[in-house]
Formats: C-alpha cells, structure tokens, sequence
C-alpha cells in the first residue's frame, strides 16, 4: 500500500493506492495529478514472502531522502537532499 504526502513530513496525505510494485521512475513528473512534482514524499507498506530461505538483498534509488525498514529494523537510512543514489541492504529470510 502506497501513502502518498505533500511534503516531506508525512504530514498531508493525500492519495493512499495500492501499488503493484515499488519500482518508479517519475523523472520530473508527480506520481499523481494529487501532488506537486517536487516535496512530497511515499510511505509503501506491505509484506515480503520470500520463496527460499536465503540472503536477500534489496535496492533502493532515490534522488532525495530514503529509508527502508524491513520486520521493524531500519536497514537504509539516508534521509536529504541529495542527487540519485543506490542503496543496499542484505538480511536473511525465511522461505
């Protein structure tokens, strides 16, 4: 599930969808006629079912700030401004 805020705060939602996957490229565009192109921010939630137990690694690219929390660890944590980055992280699951 998608959270979508006008701004950074989390503050002032304004569109809650339910995406597909969490892999977008919106350039200079909005993600939605709701939002501004530029200062807002998402908040996806959901659920990982691994098929194997194993290492996973997950990626992440943002042009601005960017956590990523998995079983409530926080596993990226690069929150500001800052040109497109990559970022990983690994942790084992359970098939």
């Amino acid at each position: 599930m998608g959270e979508y805020y006008q701004g950074v705060a989390f503050d002032q939602r304004r569109l809650v969808r339910i995406d597909q996957s969490v892999n977008f490229n919106w350039g200079s565009g909005a993600p939605d006629p709701a939002l501004p192109s530029d200062n807002f921010s998402v908040r996806w939630s959901g659920m990982i079912l691994p098929s194997l137990s194993e290492t996973y690694t997950f990626y992440v690219n943002s042009d601005d700030g960017v956590r990523l929390w998995i079983d409530g660890q926080l596993r990226i944590d690069d929150w500001h401004d800052h040109p497109a980055q990559e970022h990983s992280a690994s942790m084992y699951l359970e098939g």
